[in-house]
């Protein structure tokens, strides 16, 4: 029986388990309940399973390291701080929600976990596996890496889905390279002298400062960057507390974010957007404070995993689901710091559209986003049928 059969007929076990996690999600590094959910099913198919150290993370291995060479399977499953606006009988019950997925993340690895225990005898190497938390912050998948996620075994490459809600038909699509950008999250604080707005020389304007510094940041995408290796730099939140029309402010606070798909380019930016901070600063008497909150590399895709993932999607969902390459996107993706360290690594994503009664389709993040459950079926399915194809062709 091919592995897409054999997740339908885990799929009423899977979609119950999916929204037990979705009403009831979980944000960051702690995440309990989600992990005692994981670990009873684990248990109820002997999949043997420890916590990564301190963490609420889950990690465990199946078949034999003797026969061939270990793949990382990997999965997140934290929630994100925004409330969920769709009408679903299963909605969450809290101000956090499962707006990126990730609850079927979890569940599509389980039910490929399930899958490949029960052909555990005839694997061709090893399966390590890591149930993860706290992507949405971006440091998630750097917290893995100082536990030690990669040692014990370590694996030779990894496999990673996300769900993506607004395909235009069920399916699965794959990057053959490039997947998704890189990540620098910022904050600074500009500390000036407050004063009235009609007497501007009494004080030190921090909102002029800001200006100036937006200004400056943006001069590095449009000067500095090779127009080939561009990048994005957005600075999404600006708050002047104790300002007024006609009060300067003491003190400026500014968040953002930086993309890009290109290394060289990220790192160039991670450098000289903290020197334009002081010296822009100190140009105009102010004092700053620049701190990069998290920092994720580029996701990018092995050209051969990518093209093993393809046809391995299309040897076990047929021509009923669609099979595609797609171009990268600038959206981030945490488990970037450990495909960069992993000689071979292919994150894929899983087409679920779910349109409403207009036809409407909504991205993720969206709090009225909703997933086409069936993805539970056909992405479970592709995981396992690649991970098996993978090890017989790296195996001893």
């Amino acid at each position: 029986m091919s592995y897409f059969e054999r997740a339908k007929k885990l799929f009423d076990e899977a979609r119950e388990v999916r929204r037990q996690i979705h009403q009831n999600p979980e944000v960051g590094f702690e995440l309990p309940e989600t992990m005692e959910l994981i670990k009873e099913k684990l248990e109820k198919y002997d999949i043997a399973y420890s916590r990564l150290g301190d963490t609420y993370a889950l990690v465990g291995t199946l078949g034999d390291p003797g026969k061939g060479k270990t793949l990382l399977l990997r999965a997140d499953m934290d929630a994100i701080p925004m409330a969920e606006g769709s009408d679903l009988e299963f909605a969450s019950k809290k101000e956090c929600s499962h707006l990126c997925g990730h609850d079927l993340h979890a569940v599509s690895l389980l039910v490929a976990l399930i899958m490949l225990k029960e052909d555990e005898d005839k694997l061709r190497g090893q399966i390590k596996f890591l149930f993860q938390p706290a992507e949405e912050t971006l440091n998630g998948g750097k917290l893995m890496l100082e536990k030690g996620v990669l040692e014990n075994p370590k694996p030779d490459a990894g496999m990673a889905l996300h769900m993506w809600p607004n395909g235009e038909k069920p399916g699965i699509l794959i990057q053959k390279e490039e997947a998704l950008a890189s990540a620098l999250n910022f904050k600074i604080e500009i500390r000036g002298k407050g004063a009235h707005g009609a007497l501007p020389y009494n004080g030190i304007d921090p909102v002029f400062v800001a200006s100036q510094i937006i200004n400056g940041a943006n001069g590095i995408l449009a000067r500095e960057l090779p127009s080939n290796k561009g990048a994005s730099l957005s600075m999404g939140y600006i708050n002047a507390p104790g300002g007024a029309i006609n009060i300067i402010p003491p003190n400026v606070y500014l968040e953002g974010t930086s993309r890009s798909l290109y290394t060289e380019s990220a790192e160039h930016i991670g450098q000289r957007l903290p020197e334009i901070v002081e010296h822009i600063g100190k140009a105009f008497r102010a004092e700053t404070k620049y701190e990069a909150v998290a920092n994720v590399p580029a996701l990018i895709n092995t050209l051969e995993m990518s093209e093993l993932v393809k046809e391995s999607a299309e040897e076990v969902l047929g021509a009923e689901y669609a099979v595609e390459y797609i171009g990268p996107f600038l959206a981030s993706e945490d488990y970037a710091h450990i495909a960069s360290r992993l000689p071979e690594s292919c994150y894929f994503f899983v087409s679920c559209p779910l349109p409403d009664e207009t036809g409407q389709v909504y991205a993720v993040h969206h709090p009225k986003v909703v997933f086409n459950e069936e993805a539970l079926i056909y992405g479970p399915a592709t995981m396992a049928q690649a991970a098996v194809n993978w090890l017989k062709n790296h195996c001893r």
